[in-house]
């Protein structure tokens, strides 16, 4: 795992710390007293639960983490911890946070849950800015906190297409973005749409457009794509 997911684990759990050095990692620890303090607060009640044994893709918390630890070494200098009021109400903002985002109802389960707008968008969002890389149903899923096979029937239904599919669609949309603004080499825009050769994406662009990307180029000059959609 690596930033900027973050892991919740129980308690009771024994954490292997990277020692790589250029990688920082921050264990933050919560009582259950501060997560039903903060579940009464929020939602008049206590029975809220942040499931356990679980990644998510959280940069306000990658956030939170990076105003930590500057604390901590601070604190680690002066021989003394840092102001114990000042953790106290990062203990409640992360306690709100987890609780908002990932909690629920002790005893829900994942069948009851859909597919919001808001969560649609942390998806989008995610996608986005991890376009070149390979996306894993199982990541989308962990965005939500939802099972990998849940989650896929939970976007066919809210989107009304595949979770594999959505991102197929999102490259093809980025490359024709690039190959219509730019002059970028086709192997540059392959791999920037998040295929893994040139050969690969205009295989996949052509099953989907008819076209091959060097085809769609010239029959699409800069700017024709802000008058017509190729999706």
């Amino acid at each position: 795992m690596s930033a900027p997911f973050i892991a919740i684990v129980p308690a009771c759990a024994r954490i292997t710390i990277s020692s790589d050095a250029d990688k920082q990692d921050l264990v933050i620890a919560l009582t259950s007293r501060t997560l039903k303090d903060a579940s009464r607060r929020a939602f008049g009640t206590a029975d809220r639960e942040v499931p356990r044994w679980f990644t998510a893709w959280d940069p306000i918390l990658s956030e939170l983490a990076d105003t930590l630890v500057p604390l901590r070494r601070s604190g680690a200098r002066r021989s003394r911890a840092a102001d114990p009021a000042l953790l106290n109400a990062f203990a409640d903002v992360i306690a709100l946070h987890l609780l908002c985002r990932y909690g629920r109802r002790v005893g829900a389960h994942d069948c009851n849950i859909s597919l919001t707008q808001h969560m649609l968008a942390l998806i989008d969002v995610f996608i986005h800015e991890h376009i070149a890389e390979i996306i894993q149903v199982a990541q989308l899923a962990t965005l939500v906190h939802m099972s990998s096979s849940h989650f896929a029937r939970a976007f066919k239904k809210a989107t009304g297409r595949s979770p594999h599919f959505y991102v197929i669609i999102e490259r093809l949309k980025f490359a024709s973005s690039m190959l219509s603004e730019g002059r970028l080499p086709l192997t540059d825009v392959a791999a920037r749409a998040g295929f893994q050769t040139q050969q690969h994406f205009t295989e996949v662009f052509h099953r989907y457009t008819g076209s091959t990307p060097r085809a769609f180029r010239l029959a699409h000059p800069p700017g024709s794509l802000r008058k017509q959609r190729a999706f």
